[in-house]
């Protein structure tokens, strides 16, 4: 994957704010107050609002970065889109479109970012099992078949309706010639949307959580793994955390994934708080 295969853009400002305000022995040349001197701005608090994701740049902060940093231009145009990408999707609109130039440009990455927009019409957990299973070299569409093979969590008559969901939204497609199923992305592996307030995406999540509780009586220690950590966590780097679970979950796939296989297995991580802080309010937004 390229380096610049960053979830938020605040990875990017933080990796690359790291690379370049370091000497070769690791110490700081300048804080994010000299560089917003640098760029020429009177305050560092723009940059401090970016560097921690609560706002994104606009296009002309971006080029002003690109430059400072000598960003080489064959990797500009994939973050601008990458950008873009977040922009929309922080205000729950389609990036579809979007994601289909990265692909084109990115041809590296094999991890795809599911469309809020396509998400909404396929939030049934089983329908992005179905859209990966379309890409295995031994499928055949015969529904009864296929619910077998799902271990009977889902009826034909479920598989059918989730293929034709996937249809519709163009996640997988039908060979003009032969009329087979295939898959019409880039073979790849799925990832939701994540911080995202979303009530299909809640709803996706509770249903693989339900498989993965299924497996607990249902598989063997050797076919599945479980492992939960208990630990005392300053709430103040939760940002921190979720960024290393994602670069974890990104690694695994890397390092997993096998596009010969007919086998489909899924990797859930939850990390979440037992206990309530005073600051926080009762009324929080859930996500």
């Amino acid at each position: 994957m390229s380096e610049y295969n960053f979830t938020e853009f605040k990875d990017f400002f933080e990796y690359n704010l790291k690379k370049y305000n370091r000497d070769s022995e690791g110490v700081k040349i300048f804080t994010l107050n000299d560089l917003s001197k640098r760029l020429g701005y009177k305050s560092p608090s723009l940059l401090s609002m970016i560097a921690t994701g609560r706002r994104l740049p606009s296009n002309e902060i971006l080029e002003v970065l690109f430059e400072e940093w000598k960003i080489e231009k064959n990797q500009r145009e994939i973050i601008r889109i990458r950008l873009e990408i977040e922009k929309r999707m922080r205000k729950n609109k389609p990036a579809g479109l979007l994601l289909e130039r990265l692909a084109k440009i990115d041809k590296k990455s094999k991890y795809q970012m599911i469309d809020l927009d396509a998400f909404n019409s396929i939030k049934e957990w089983h329908n992005l099992v179905l859209q990966m299973l379309v890409s295995t070299p031994d499928f055949k569409e015969d529904y009864t078949q296929i619910s077998y093979l799902l271990k009977r969590k889902v009826t034909p008559s479920q598989v059918r309706k989730g293929i034709e969901t996937l249809l519709k939204v163009g996640l997988i497609k039908r060979n003009p010639k032969t009329g087979e199923l295939e898959s019409a992305t880039p073979d790849s592996s799925n990832e939701t949307t994540h911080d995202i307030p979303s009530e299909a995406i809640r709803e996706h999540h509770k249903g693989m959580i339900a498989r993965a509780l299924e497996a607990v009586e249902e598989q063997s220690v050797h076919e599945r793994h479980l492992n939960a950590l208990t630990l005392k966590f300053n709430k103040d780097k939760t940002d921190e955390a979720k960024a290393f679970i994602l670069n974890f979950v990104k690694d695994f796939n890397s390092k997993f994934y096998d596009h010969a296989s007919n086998d489909i297995h899924q990797l859930n991580v939850q990390f979440f708080g037992h206990t309530n802080s005073n600051h926080v309010s009762s009324k929080e937004t859930l996500q």
